[in-house]
């Protein structure tokens, strides 16, 4: 995350009236296929940040695209005001129903422990009770006492919570991810049948009570070499540094 821009709260504020999409970068053949057409660096390879503003057609650029937002905006105020003339130009039509979440649950809890957020996922063995479950979480993670306070996993199997070293359970759980996202520990568990205003007010009251200490790279990167955690991408990663 840059955070001399994404991080402000004029920013964020800001930036709720337009849809936002945290890219995935080297996990997404399709993805990086599209970002190559946007941003290249020195190396003619993809890097680890693309930014760019589009149209609700995607058929235009609305801000300079590049590797972060800087390359568009001076600064916090810069931005935080960009964003709102943007918006302004383009009426709403409806209402976000799909559940922001990345493609499974492995990728969800190592993106949210980059984040620093606590993870929330749906587990069953039932595909149509995994579908609803999506369903019920997009409610919850639209609901403006919520947004951008918890990161999202779509519905999974309690096999996928297996492979993550977390153990195997149905309901809907509140992840607390480590410091590597190659795990986790559950915080609390809900049943699939719990109602909406339930866990919303539960997940109020425990937000403030989930902090995650923020991280000095080469520190992180040299801690992670010493025990010997690594990640593999679904692609090549080709940023050269």
């Amino acid at each position: 995350m840059d955070r001399s821009l994404l991080s402000q709260k004029n920013v964020i504020e800001a930036s709720r009236g337009l849809v936002c999409i945290r890219l995935a970068t080297y996990e997404n053949a399709a993805e990086v296929k599209y970002l190559e057409k946007i941003f290249r660096g020195r190396s003619g390879q993809l890097e680890n940040t693309v930014f760019a503003m589009l149209s609700p057609g995607a058929d235009k650029y609305l801000a300079r695209p590049g590797r972060s937002p800087e390359w568009a905006f001076s600064g916090a105020g810069d931005m935080a005001r960009g964003l709102k003339e943007i918006a302004s130009r383009y009426k709403s039509t409806g209402s976000p129903e799909a559940l922001p979440a990345m493609e499974n649950l492995r990728l969800a809890l190592n993106v949210a422990a980059c984040d620093g957020m606590p993870l929330i996922v749906a587990a069953s063995n039932n595909p149509e009770t995994r579908k609803k479950a999506d369903a019920f979480l997009a409610l919850l993670a639209w609901t403006p006492s919520l947004l951008g306070k918890y990161a999202y996993a779509p519905a999974s199997t309690p096999a996928e919570l297996r492979a993550a070293k977390l153990p195997e359970s149905e309901g809907i759980l509140l992840i607390a991810p480590d410091s590597y996202g190659l795990t986790g520990k559950i915080i609390e568990r809900w049943p699939l049948s719990e109602n909406l205003s339930a866990v919303t007010v539960a997940l109020e009251k425990a937000r403030p009570t989930l902090t995650f200490s923020g991280k000095v790279a080469r520190q992180h990167i040299q801690n992670g070499v010493r025990n010997g955690f690594s990640w593999q991408s679904l692609l090549p990663v080709t940023d050269p540094h």
